[in-house]
């Protein structure tokens, strides 16, 4: 902004030439003379003289709005170049509900803490209300990202950053599972990919005989499982109000019932591993992107746009550790 302008302004916000002349370490004749200048260059009256405390013309009110709008857009600017250079400061507020949000949130948030940590970080896991709470939250700007299996790519920016697969497990000792245990795959199987493509099952009918622990109605796995097993038979018991797995996968080992869980789940719970029995359907439904939502116009936000690319990165190392593994 140049320097007649935060003179003019200078006298607006003291309504005074003298005390703005006092403000700026210049004389009263000097400042008098700098404004003069600049409203002949405008060819308009910035202040009307005549009044006591000093006041704006129509015209000078107008020239005023436009100068407060450059302060705003330069104090814009030098917030954003600032947080670009250092991330010293700032907050962030992700949102998700699903076993994978706990999970994948954990580690991509310690990984962003280790480079940025400075940046406040808030958690918000939507365990209250319906499973859309955490989208109108993403709509009303109430969080920033929201980490989901569900893509919505005409409202919202969808970053995938992570794929997993839909895996059926069971008790060895839970009625009927003896007789598909020759389809079975280990725990290492299911995670390292080291398998022949040809045990994967894609006639689920086989399942028919086995009781499964349901899912909340309108949940992506409920959606996915109905898709894949049809009309299953339930087990006698029903969890209300989760929106992750972990409680089914804990109900399974229990002897409950099957479950439909995910590679992802499989690698965080190895506690009895080797007393139940592992299937891959062969099937579309089987796997499942996870991705982080955002609103569009967020590209210019230096805090997500580095969330998000630290998010790609853990997930893409954690995917090369897999393949690595496997290779040995």
């Amino acid at each position: 902004m140049e320097l007649s302008a935060k003179y003019a302004y200078q006298v607006y916000k003291e309504k005074s030439f003298s005390a703005a002349a006092k403000a700026l370490y210049v004389s009263q004749p000097a400042l008098s003379a700098a404004v003069s200048r600049l409203e002949k260059e405008l060819g308009i009256r910035i202040f009307d003289r005549t009044k006591v405390p000093l006041t704006l013309t129509p015209q000078g009110r107008i020239y005023i709005q436009a100068i407060e709008e450059i302060i705003e857009s330069e104090s814009n600017m030098r917030q954003r170049l600032r947080e670009l250079s250092d991330m010293s400061y700032g907050s962030l507020t992700i949102g998700g509900s699903s076993f994978a949000s706990y999970f994948l949130m954990s580690e991509i948030c310690g990984a962003f803490h280790k480079k940025y940590p400075h940046i406040k970080m808030t958690l918000d896991i939507g365990n209250v209300g319906s499973s859309g709470v955490l989208w109108d939250k993403l709509k009303n700007g109430e969080i920033d990202l929201l980490v989901t299996y569900t893509a919505d790519h005409s409202k919202y920016i969808m970053d995938p950053i992570f794929k997993e697969r839909l895996v059926i497990a069971m008790p060895k000792e839970m009625k009927g599972a003896k007789e598909l245990s020759h389809l079975a795959l280990t725990r290492e199987e299911i995670l390292t990919g080291k398998y022949s493509r040809e045990r994967e099952i894609e006639d689920l009918s086989v399942f028919n005989h086995i009781e499964f622990i349901k899912y909340t109605d309108r949940s992506d796995t409920a959606r996915r499982m109905t898709q894949m097993l049809g009309d299953f038979k339930t087990a006698p018991c029903e969890i209300k109000n989760a929106r992750h797995s972990e409680m089914h996968y804990n109900l399974m080992c229990a002897g409950i019932g099957a479950v439909i869980t995910t590679d992802s789940a499989i690698r965080q719970k190895q506690y009895n591993a080797e007393n139940i029995l592992f299937f891959l359907p062969k099937s579309k439904e089987s796997h499942r992107t996870i991705y982080i939502a955002r609103q569009h116009g967020t590209d210019d936000n230096p805090i997500v746009k580095n969330f998000i690319q630290t998010a790609k990165s853990y997930c893409t190392s954690a995917k090369e550790s897999k393949q690595n593994h496997e290779g040995l």
